[in-house]
């Protein structure tokens, strides 16, 4: 039973770390309570209440939570369910309590809704959809003074279920922002390596594989490229590990500043760094890191004379592992450094 839950409310194209995945659960969540609770409320109404027009939008909304959960099963898209999950309940809420507005329950139920824009859709949007709703129920409420609830909702009742509004909105609100916070962070720390600000190992190979899978599938064009700094050893050893460290630093950022924005670059470990090139034929990736080759050796490091990089490049073929891919292209590097260092060197099949 766990094991169901588990594999229905999470999912598994996405690190259970992430936002990402948070806000996935979440959606699951809302809308598969949405469901049971608007299904109980349909046969409530129904049958017991005979109050036909809430069962009618009992009915809707069920139909709405229910089809946002095969949806998002069937998609992935977190983005337009948690807009469809937010909008129906939004609508319910409104109908609600213009319907129940002379009845107590009808203002009560509408807490709810901070609770699930703001966890579904971020702090922001969500604080946006929140105080949407609260300027049509604060309409309606203001309104009703002195005529709802037989003339006992008065003004000091509605400044009172305002302010508790307002006070468990920002309640929610800053919680939401910390949790955000918490887990952007988190994320940069599991994606990012430190001491380059680019990514990490771990980053680049969940990146090189979704690309290798891309182009299996829509069968297009990829390049990887694997490259060191050439005696870099000897520059440590010489210099010190803080000028080899700022001298990976600003290695970094002349790459980053070379290469697309659909190119992904990130420190492979040690000295090594990684380029993955979609889109890209092997001409044109050699032509790349010719670039990317000449704009290192021409650049001004502090206290070294010149640094140069050994470059191995390697074309995607279809069927191809990641690790198969990394391997050609640290076969390549390695002849590169025979070659006699700061070259570019295509893998060839021998």
């Amino acid at each position: 039973m766990l094991n169901f839950f588990y594999h229905f409310f999470i999912s598994n194209r996405m690190p259970l770390s992430s936002y990402a995945s948070r806000q996935y659960s979440l959606v699951m969540i809302f809308a598969t309570l949405g469901a049971a609770t608007f299904g109980f409320f349909f046969f409530y109404n129904l049958l017991v209440l005979h109050y036909y027009t809430i069962a009618l939008i009992d009915t809707i909304c069920f139909a709405t939570s229910v089809g946002s959960i095969l949806f998002l099963k069937k998609t992935h898209n977190i983005d337009l369910s948690r807009v469809f999950v937010t909008a129906y309940f939004f609508v319910f809420f409104v109908v609600f309590t213009y319907i129940n507005k002379n009845e107590s329950f009808g203002l009560i139920w509408n807490i709810f809704f901070c609770m699930i824009a703001i966890n579904l859709n971020g702090h922001k949007k969500g604080l946006f959809y929140t105080f949407v709703l609260y300027g049509y129920i604060f309409l309606m409420a203001h309104e009703g003074i002195g005529v709802w609830q037989n003339g006992l909702w008065d003004k000091v009742a509605f400044f009172r279920y305002a302010f508790s509004m307002v006070l468990l909105t920002f309640v929610v609100y800053v919680m939401e922002l910390a949790l955000y916070r918490s887990y952007t962070k988190l994320q940069k720390l599991a994606e990012e390596d430190e001491l380059t600000q680019t990514y990490n190992r771990h980053k680049l190979r969940e990146i090189l594989q979704a690309e290798i899978e891309r182009a299996g599938r829509h069968d297009t064009l990829l390049c990887v490229v694997l490259f060191d700094v050439d005696n870099f050893k000897s520059i440590n050893d010489t210099h010190g590990h803080n000028t080899g460290d700022a001298m990976l630093q600003l290695l970094a950022k002349i790459v980053k500043n070379s290469i697309r924005v659909n190119d992904t670059f990130g420190r492979w470990g040690g000295e090594e760094f990684l380029l993955v090139l979609p889109h890209m034929s092997i001409e044109q990736a050699q032509k790349a890191c010719e670039k990317v080759r000449l704009l290192i050796a021409q650049s001004v490091f502090e206290n070294v004379s010149a640094l140069t990089c050994s470059f191995g490049l390697c074309a995607y073929e279809k069927g191809m592992s990641l690790d198969a891919l990394v391997n050609r292209c640290d076969k390549a590097m390695y002849q590169a450094k025979l070659l006699g260092k700061n070259c570019v060197n295509v893998f060839a099949q021998s």
